[in-house]
């Protein structure tokens, strides 16, 4: 095997002039647009590298970050990290690992044809390879299993290899994102036969070595790789795969925002995300620095512990979300970027409680048997939603005090502790965020809402809502329909609240003036293939 252990990489390019602001391919302040920049190394800083490269422990977005970048999924979306992308995020899918993917004629299947790939360790992309890793998939992190149920498969009887480089994903019913599930970052695609030989009695999945090491269709070779620290990735001479000019990307944790930045500044790293919003102002206006401002759907959000404690009231809940001021949230910890949430989804009518409204939230605690308020602990961490967490988590701290809710703040500071945190519902009320991971509302209303979705933590359910996304998941209804079914959805999770939607955010990251292919995804990463394309 090729890889070795080298040194992380130092500064690579110098900063270049001229500013730019705006979304991607937005003209600078002189009327031309940024020049192209190809170079060959890329430096991306982020909050934080998880410690695993596999999904399991799951790292939150610091997972995203690594399995979005290397992207050795079957599918993706069409554009995708495209600089048209930013203005319109795409819902039509293509191959990325996969050649094609169609329903079969009678709709019990997917039929998968497999491109011609390599991977680091000179194997063949096959369709046994598909089969074991979502196989194992299923094992090491059950959340994929879920949503390979809920997007329509047979998960008992999942693949049906039809010959080297064609497998059938068999269907129990078809959805509306059945094949829009396939792009998922859950459903990673490894090099079977290398993996195999690390797998032991203890360990099946072989998900230690995996965890550790590449053996994939990503195109990478893996260089270095220090848990929670650093990952250094060299592009793989032999892989058939489509690529731009970047051929190495070393992704750097950098937790101080300031710090994040001056690398930034400096020409130090090429890409950096997840600062705080103010931040990101004063990086347009830095020489060789452009800062993307691109559509989002991600909603940053505040989940509840509907089980115990004054919380499980849901007048309660609609009364902390009258006491919030989004408009203030988004002014004073978003420094104006994203939209105050007026709903728990986008494009459906505004809730009454989500108007703000100190006086109506007093009545209504007082009417809930609550006069003088109560306590109340609201975790949060960086890791999810960003480093605004912790900006948000003191405004909301003193909006709720100003009717009675006396709240303490908890920083989870670990990405692994904060992940299981949430997934258990080890919390009363905490801040987090919902990335679009799969582009169809009848998707992302089933992750944290639908009763026993893997990960609804809040321990709310309504048959109600459930029956309503089953619908609207259905292939045969309208849009029309959908429409109609997402507002009932909508509907039912405002009336019990378990989650609060507080800003519907913007995909942002500052990039080198010019580099091309550094466009957030929907869940707001990049494809490190792309880097110079």
């Amino acid at each position: 095997m090729k890889h070795s252990r080298l040194a992380l990489l130092g500064a690579v390019a110098a900063a270049v002039s001229l500013v730019v602001t705006g979304c991607s391919g937005t003209p600078s302040s002189d009327g031309t647009a940024p020049a192209a920049s190809k170079p060959e190394s890329v430096v991306v800083a982020v909050g934080a590298v998880p410690d695993s490269l596999t999904p399991s422990p799951w790292g939150g977005s610091a997972s995203h970050v690594v399995l979005s970048g290397l992207g050795s999924q079957l599918m993706a979306y069409k554009g995708a990290g495209s600089e048209e992308s930013c203005l319109k995020p795409s819902t039509d899918l293509t191959g990325r690992l996969a050649e094609s993917a169609e329903l079969n004629p009678d709709g019990t299947g997917v039929i998968v044809k497999l491109r011609d790939l390599t991977s680091q360790w000179g194997n063949k992309l096959s369709a046994e390879d598909v089969a074991w890793s979502l196989q194992i998939g299923m094992v090491r992190q059950p959340v994929m299993k879920g949503t390979l149920t809920t997007s329509g498969f047979d998960v008992d009887n999942l693949t049906k290899i039809i010959d080297e480089h064609t497998i059938q994903l068999n269907t129990k019913v078809v959805t509306s994102y059945t094949l829009a599930s396939l792009q998922n970052n859950l459903f990673y695609i490894h090099d079977s036969v290398e993996a195999k030989k690390h797998a032991t009695a203890d360990d099946p999945t072989a998900n230690d070595w995996l965890s550790k090491n590449l053996a994939d269709y990503s195109g990478w070779d893996l260089e270095e790789f220090t848990p929670g620290t650093s990952l250094t990735l060299k592009a793989d001479s032999h892989w058939e795969g489509k690529r731009g000019s970047v051929k190495r990307v070393v992704i750097k944790a950098v937790s101080n925002t300031a710090t994040r930045s001056q690398l930034v500044e400096s020409g130090e790293a090429q890409v950096a995300g997840s600062f705080e919003y103010d931040q990101y102002a004063s990086l347009a206006k830095a020489p060789g620095v452009q800062v993307l401002d691109c559509v989002g759907q991600t909603r940053d959000t505040l989940m509840i512990n509907t089980k115990t404690g004054p919380l499980a009231d849901p007048a309660v809940r609609r009364a902390v979300s009258q006491a919030i001021d989004r408009a203030a949230l988004v002014k004073g910890a978003y420094s104006g970027y994203g939209e105050p949430s007026k709903a728990i989804f986008p494009g459906v009518k505004a809730t009454p409680s989500y108007t703000f409204d100190k006086a109506a939230a007093k009545k209504a605690l007082a009417d809930a048997g609550y006069p003088d308020g109560f306590d109340m602990e609201l975790s949060y961490s960086v890791t999810r939603p960003g480093p605004v967490a912790e900006r948000s988590a003191v405004l909301i701290q003193s909006m709720l005090k100003d009717v009675g809710i006396r709240v303490a703040l908890k920083n989870i500071a670990s990405t692994t502790d904060f992940s299981t945190a949430v997934i258990d519902g080890r919390y009363q009320a905490i801040l987090y965020s919902e990335p679009i991971v799969i582009n169809d509302p009848a998707f992302y209303s089933y992750a944290f809402y639908a009763g026993g979705a893997p990960s609804n933590s809040t321990g709310w359910a309504d048959p109600r809502f459930d029956e309503a996304r089953l619908k609207m998941a259905d292939v045969k209804t309208s849009e029309a329909d959908r429409k109609t079914l997402l507002q009932d959805a909508a509907d039912y999770i405002d009336e019990g609240s378990p989650i609060l939607a507080l800003v519907q955010t913007k995909n942002m990251l500052a990039r080198q003036k010019g580099l091309t292919g550094a466009n957030p995804l929907t869940n707001n990463q990049i494809y490190f293939a792309a880097l110079g394309g």
